[in-house]
């Protein structure tokens, strides 16, 4: 596609869409109507051309983003996608577009992939990263999302490891900061592992708390898609 003025209205339009796919996929489970259109989009921002530098940058954004998607996608259908060596791209795409909270997210992802993949040390050296460069953020949203979002990674790996009293403290940790920006599905899914944590601390009646709110939460998330 040869660059033109409105090449970033375009753009903008394809993370709209992607952003779409990503939240129906949630409600529906059709993950492979997301990853039909992931990479169609993916496809579309590859074929821009004669770009401006802030262009170029945001192609480069919304590209790392749509990959970012798409592994996620591609984990719910297929196993065998490369998602280690996809979850690089994604990285080094968001590094060259400038973009911290691409940067962050992509990041984040692939400390996952090398999760999913047993390689623990190394996704855990991502996941401290992060919060070390997030956790004093307190004015931008996005950036507190992540911090929120990589407790949440992290409470998991405690609970695999049946660390239940340092799971709780980070599960609680991770409500007080996704609460104060209203991320209603990071709320649902500490509380879905609070009260996994409760379960197994034999504690029923908090658990079963946490389960009413995490069903309180999904229905805001759905609502609010947030």
């Amino acid at each position: 596609m040869p660059g033109t003025t409105d090449s970033l209205g375009r753009l903008r339009e394809i993370e709209d869409t992607i952003e779409e796919a990503m939240w129906t996929s949630s409600e529906d489970k059709d993950y492979g109507k997301a990853v039909e259109t992931y990479e169609e989009m993916e496809r579309e921002i590859r074929s821009f051309t004669g770009l401006s530098a802030e262009e170029e940058r945001e192609r480069l954004r919304i590209l790392s983003y749509c990959i970012m998607r798409h592994v996620d996608a591609m984990g719910y259908i297929d196993e065998s996608v490369d998602s280690l060596a996809r979850s690089k791209e994604s990285l080094e795409l968001a590094e060259r577009s400038g973009s911290r909270i691409q940067t962050l997210r992509a990041k984040m992802a692939l400390g996952v992939a090398l999760l999913n993949q047993g390689r623990l040390p190394e996704a855990e050296k991502h996941f401290s990263a992060i919060i070390i460069d997030t956790r004093d953020e307190t004015e931008d949203n996005d950036i507190i999302q992540v911090f929120g979002w990589t407790l949440i990674v992290r409470v998991n790996i405690l609970i695999a490891k049946s660390l239940y009293n340092q799971a709780e403290e980070l599960a609680k940790k991770a409500l007080g900061a996704l609460s104060g920006i209203k991320n209603y599905a990071g709320l649902r899914t500490a509380n879905i592992l609070l009260a996994r944590i409760y379960e197994e601390k034999e504690e029923p009646e908090r658990a079963k708390s946490c389960r009413e709110r995490a069903e309180h939460y999904a229905k805001l998330a759905k609502e609010h898609r947030q």
